[in-house]
């Protein structure tokens, strides 16, 4: 079988991306997307009935996008480095975009230009944007400055993380987000090698990770059988990648994409959940926090994994279920790399590569969590209870309803 994740670089990329820049949604009610983005510690620069745009503390203009329509995920941006990179996407990319000024409330935010064009393999919008501005924010709170075993870093002063000392609160309220850190798509067997490599080939992402499957001849009965038949249907023995942008010797994070196998059968790609950075691993916990207390108060979140922290990365997360289903993460800590960088391979028929936890450094196992923020908006706890016409909007890539939209992009 061909090794995907090892396989030379058959082609010069198209462009090499640099980092995301923001991701997109759609969905009924701009009202409870509103208390959500703003429970996650996300800052709201723009709402009116049609729109609304958050952005975090770094200087981007935005960063979550959700326009009024069905409930959906549509897509994400990469940000280029040049207009000709922009230049040679709109050339080489079939049904992209001409290269256009960024309009409307999105271009008044921060200018730029970009490009749009809906991705064949897997029906996700795909942007790349060049030139945005915004100046930062100022956080609220200084940096946390940390005592450690024989190094004392902070002497003579309290450690108050969340301004929660006294008073005393069950909810410390909302950490502030600086950045988008990375997005997980979960792709159709097969598909998703398809997608990795389309990745590599147009935005010149570098694998860091790849998990392979090698199941010996006579070992199958010791393998889940649908985990058997995903793997001899895809041709491939790469399960999935953690893919980072290619900045040289310049450091990035470990990954920008991890693309995995749809493990449940659904039949169109889904949005696995998304990455914020926030500044430490107190504000990890006053996110959980603070979503545990409102989902108590009956908030429309659910816990979907966390808190712990990961290997592949090394961040340290918690992921919840907004609204709709769709997954976001606080997290932290996580490695940085430049382009000398593996692909190092997971062999995951040996059992010590992700054991009882899942992967985690520390953190609830399997059994506890289920890990399910991984598949999509389908393993939402609150999924099977929701109108038929949301649970169809969720999993379908059908941007018919959204046209316009993304028309205007």
């Amino acid at each position: 079988m061909t090794d995907t994740a090892i396989m030379p670089e058959t082609a010069t990329p198209i462009v090499k991306a640099v980092d995301i820049a923001y991701i997109r949604f759609s969905a009924p009610d701009l009202d409870a997307m509103e208390r959500f983005v703003n429970d996650f510690g996300l800052v709201v620069v723009h709402r009116d009935d049609e729109v609304l745009i958050s952005r975090g503390l770094e200087p981007m203009p935005f960063l979550h996008v959700v326009h009024r329509g069905p409930a959906k995920f549509m897509g994400w941006a990469f940000e280029v480095e040049s207009e000709g990179d922009l230049d040679a996407l709109a050339d080489a990319v079939p049904g992209c975009s001409p290269v256009h000024d960024i309009g409307g409330v999105e271009g008044e935010l921060g200018g730029g230009k970009r490009v749009h064009f809906v991705e064949p393999i897997t029906g996700f919008v795909l942007e790349a944007v060049h030139g945005q501005q915004a100046e930062p924010l100022a956080p609220r709170r200084d940096r946390i400055t940390y005592n450690h075993a024989g190094v004392d870093d902070r002497v003579g002063v309290e450690q108050d993380v969340s301004g929660n000392r006294y008073p005393i609160k069950k909810d410390p309220g909302p950490p502030e987000v600086y950045r988008l850190g990375h997005v997980v798509a979960a792709v159709p067997p097969g598909a998703h090698q398809a997608f990795m490599r389309f990745l590599e080939n147009t935005f010149g992402m570098l694998v860091s990770d790849a998990a392979r499957m090698i199941i010996p001849p006579g070992a199958e009965e010791h393998f889940p059988p649908p985990l058997v038949e995903l793997i001899k249907s895809t041709g491939s023995d790469v399960m999935f990648q953690f893919m980072r942008m290619d900045r040289g010797a310049a450091e990035t994070d470990h990954h920008s994409m991890l693309v995995l196998p749809l493990m449940d059968g659904t039949p169109e790609a889904q949005f696995s959940h998304a990455a914020f950075e926030v500044f430490s691993m107190d504000d990890v916990f006053r996110g959980h926090m603070h979503f545990r207390e409102r989902a108590a108060e009956g908030a429309p979140y659910a816990l979907a994994w966390g808190v712990g922290r990961h290997v592949y990365g090394s961040q340290i997360y918690d992921y919840w279920h907004d609204p709709y289903g769709h997954v976001h993460e606080h997290m932290c800590d996580g490695d940085r790399v430049d382009a000398s960088y593996g692909p190092n391979t997971i062999d995951m028929t040996d059992p010590g590569q992700l054991g009882d936890n899942g992967g985690n450094q520390w953190g609830p196992t399997v059994e506890e969590s289920g890990v399910h923020n991984l598949n999509g908006p389908q393993c939402d706890p609150r999924f099977a209870d929701r109108p038929d016409e949301i649970r169809a909007s969720l999993l379908s890539r059908d941007l018919s309803e959204l046209q316009h939209v993304v028309d205007a992009i």
